[in-house]
This record gives C-alpha cells, structure tokens and sequence, in this order.
C-alpha cells in the first residue's frame, strides 16, 4: 500500500492587495504555519511522500525570506518532496528554483517534457514535467506500455482537465485513459469536481489551500490519498489558513437604513466568524423604498475583521397596482423598468431595482 499527501496551488508569499500590509503578512504567516500542521498530519497519518502540483508560490520570483521559510519547512520532513511548477512558479532564468539549492529530500521536475523519477523502496515511479514559461502547450504523457514495470505510477501536473482550448498545458481524458496511470495528481483548478475515473487513471485536483478572494471561500484543503492493488482513494484534509467567507442576510421589511444596520449589527454579533476571516456579507430581502443602507456606518461595524464587504442586494417594496396606473412621471418610470422587474435574470432584477429606487428619490427631491 501506499499514501502520500496531494496538494498545490499553495500561492505562498501572494501579496494580498485587498489588505492592509500588515493584515496581510499575518495572513502571509499564518500560511505557512497551517503548511507546516498541513505536513505533520499527513504524515502522522502515513504519508510516505508529498506531492505538490504546481503555483507553489504566486510567483517566479517570490520574497526571498518566503522563498527560504518554505525550503527550510520542506528540509524537515521525513518524506520525499516532489514539486511540478506551474504557471504562476514557472522556471525562468534567476528565479525562485534556481535562486535557492533544494534540500536533499526534495526533488523538482525540471523540464516541459514529461520525464519520471523512480522510488524503488516504495515501489512508486512519479512522472511529471514543468512549465517554463507563464502558458504552455498540451504535454505528452505516453502510453501505459511506457511506464517503468512493476511499479505504482503517479502523474505529478499542473495543467487544465477542463478546457481542451486552455493556454495552460490541457490535459485530455483521452490521454489519461492511455496512459496508465493509478493515479494523476494535478493542480491549477482552485475549486475542483470531486476525482474522476478516467480508464484505470484516478485524476483529481488538490484544491486551492488558502483563499485569496472572494471566489476562493471557505477552507482550502488537500487530499491524502491512499492506493492499494487497484483501489484508489482520496481523503480531503482541511487546511487551517485564514478564510475567504461569504454569508447572507436577509432584511425583508426593513424601512430604513438604520434598521439594516441594527440587523447587520445583530447578525455580527451571534455569528460565530473569527476576527482573521475576510467577509463579504450581502444583504438581501424586499424591503421599503426609502430604505437605503448607509455603506460607511456598515462598514464600520466590522472593523474587527480582517476584510468586511457589504453589498447590498435588497429589492424595493412598492405598490405595483397603484404604480401601473399613476399618470405621473412616477407611473411612467415604473412602467418602463416593469420588463426588467418581473422577467429579467436575478441580475438584471436587481439591477433595476435598484435603479427604481434611485429614480424614485430623485423624482422626490431627495439626494441620490
């Protein structure tokens, strides 16, 4: 039997933007000390080798003291390390794989051809390849009468299993049906289907291990995966990285901005959500015309948290008998936007909604 610890798309040393600098060195460091629990649980649990698949790091040329913090964790495990560089950590002339001399426990793939490092004590070959460049073309990954015998044969790659047209090294399931792999361990799709059969080939992506936006939510995770005889499993763990988290709260009847405060406030306060998580909260629900949530006095409600967003996706309530019928200027400008209103996708409704609501206090008199 063996185990091993699948994971990628770590983005060590990301620069995080959307933070204050030093929000995002805690989160920064934070990071590694969830790579580090990451690491001691996989092999506590077995583990025989870590595979990593590709965008170690966010970039080619990432912070030196990152670049060595990350090296010196590797250096300390008691398993083989494998790396396969993607698109965002490619090699290049004086970057990050090249700067740094690897510890004697890790081993890189260091070419955009397809070529296979062998572990004959754990009888396992693991076949992988590079990129060199930030695109790269369809790699070749042979046929199942090329592996080395006698052997569970791994493929280490970052590439697309989603999209045959992608610039970054697409892998069809055709080709993996061919090549014989048990299993393929990829990295690059932050927020994968669950593992997919394709002849004997097991692929799955690893997932992203700690979110970097709002399209990144929840947990990041790895997978420990587990291959005896002809069965292939995967185990998630779940990484211990600060988290991206979206929430909704609903507002319905809501007539003023000071009563979605008092809510926003309230929800705030029961949720049980740690002050490092980034939150984007949408409020949602029907609620009074005139009701127009103050966007400062929101966002100082969550000033404890690492990031706070609020997007207000309320809909106005309105009379629409009396509206269809009004002959004023009012009537006119409801009418117009009703298509919008009533059979419009959840974007568009909103969307005129909105527009309903800022007509209607303009037509008021009041400030827009």
């Amino acid at each position: 039997m063996l185990r091993f610890l699948h994971a990628g798309d770590l983005h060590l040393c990301s620069p995080l933007a959307q933070f204050a600098p030093r929000t995002a060195a805690r989160r920064r460091e934070r990071q590694f000390i969830a790579l580090e629990g990451l690491f001691a649980d996989a092999v506590d649990r077995g583990a025989q080798m870590i595979l990593l698949a590709g965008d170690v790091f966010d970039s080619p040329t990432p912070d030196e003291d990152g670049a060595a913090r990350f090296l010196s964790i590797l250096k300390e495990q008691p398993v083989p390390v494998l790396i396969s560089p993607g698109n965002h950590d490619y090699l290049r002339e004086g970057g990050v794989w090249q700067r740094h001399a690897l510890p004697d426990n890790v081993y890189l793939f260091d070419s955009p051809k397809l070529s296979c490092i062998d572990f004959p004590t754990l009888g396992t070959a693991v076949y992988g390849y590079a990129f060199t460049a930030e695109t790269a073309q369809a790699p070749t990954l042979g046929l199942a009468s090329d592996l080395l015998p006698d052997r569970i044969s791994i493929l280490l790659a970052h590439g697309d299993l989603l999209s045959p047209l992608s610039p970054y090294a697409p892998i069809g399931g055709g080709q993996l049906e061919l090549s014989g792999f048990a299993y393929a361990a990829l990295g690059h799709i932050h927020n994968p289907t669950p593992p997919r059969q394709y002849g004997r080939t097991l692929a799955a992506y690893s997932g992203f291990f700690a979110g970097r936006g709002f399209d990144e939510v929840g947990a990041g995770q790895a997978l420990l995966v587990e291959i005896e005889g002809e069965h292939v499993g995967t185990t998630v763990l779940a990484s211990t990285a600060d988290t991206f988290q979206v929430r909704e709260l609903d507002c319905t009847g809501a007539q003023n901005g000071e009563e979605v405060r008092a809510r926003v406030r309230d929800f705030l306060l029961s949720e049980a959500i740690g002050n490092e998580t980034a939150l984007r909260l949408c409020l949602t629900g029907h609620v009074g015309l005139s009701c127009r949530p103050d966007p400062v006095a929101l966002g100082a409600l969550g000033e404890g948290f690492a990031l706070f967003e609020v997007r207000d996706m309320t809909v106005p309530i309105f009379d629409g008998a009396y509206l269809a019928k009004d002959p004023t200027l009012r009537g006119a400008f409801y009418r117009a936007l009703l298509p919008q209103l009533t059979d419009g996708d959840e974007e568009t409704r909103s969307l005129a909604a909105e527009a309903l609501r800022l007509g209607f206090a303009a037509l008021s008199g009041r400030e827009v």
